[in-house]
């Protein structure tokens, strides 16, 4: 074997192991193993995953700035929880900004990306068939890859870097919606719907409207 070949075969089984270990972390999360506030270390996870140490504090640091967890230390942390004051400063931000994200791609996002949100919300809508809480994970993924593709199509690189981790803020695990989720999800795609129907007719202020209106009437019910 080559002498570099080691180093680098080292490089990727931790990359993997890190990534194992984030989607454990966020699986755990949004399906209720581990509930708002509770401890997680960085042990725990690692023999649950099979992993080494290392590639957990890796996943444990890319949890944190996703928002997920609250980083206590160097092997510890602890699970977000969210207050309504919290929940609806990130609402109002997001609304604010991604306004502004979805006017700029409206007349940038290329077919294939508005395609790509229809396919999502497609995907979204026959996520509503399935038993929670495997509802508020499918919801999390499906959702927030949503809300990138228009991130990405408004070809902003500050936009990109102040939202970019917002978007993954597990709001959904506020207390405030726990038992409403399906029934607000109707209102997600039908927002998520004419979003779709704004950018296909290439108009700013539509799109710009309605996600306004999409992100602010999320502060009382889910995205």
């Amino acid at each position: 074997m080559d002498a570099t070949a080691a180093p680098a075969q080292d490089l990727d089984d931790r990359s993997l192991g890190s990534e194992r270990a984030y989607q454990y972390i966020r699986d755990s999360i949004y399906l209720g193993r581990f509930k708002p506030g509770q401890i997680v270390t960085a042990g725990e996870v690692a023999g649950v995953v099979g992993v080494s140490r290392t590639p957990v504090r890796e996943a444990m640091q890319r949890a944190s700035a996703d928002g997920l967890i609250e980083l206590e230390g160097f092997r510890r942390a602890r699970v977000s929880s969210f207050s309504d004051a919290d929940t609806n400063d990130l609402f109002e931000i997001r609304a604010v900004l991604e306004a502004i994200v979805a006017e700029r791609a409206s007349t940038q996002i290329s077919e294939e990306e508005i395609d790509r949100l229809a396919a999502l919300t497609d995907a979204l809508e026959e996520a509503t068939r399935t038993a929670e809480p495997e509802l508020f994970r499918q919801f999390a993924d499906f959702n927030s890859a949503f809300h990138t593709v228009i991130l990405k199509a408004a070809r902003s690189r500050q936009l990109t870097l102040v939202l970019e981790h917002l978007i993954e803020t597990p709001l959904i695990l506020h207390k405030r919606f726990e038992g409403t989720l399906r029934v607000n999800l109707e209102r997600a795609i039908s927002h998520h719907r004419e979003i779709i129907a704004a950018f296909r007719a290439r108009d700013p202020k539509w799109a710009r409207a309605t996600m306004t209106a999409h992100l602010m009437s999320a502060r009382s019910s889910p995205l």
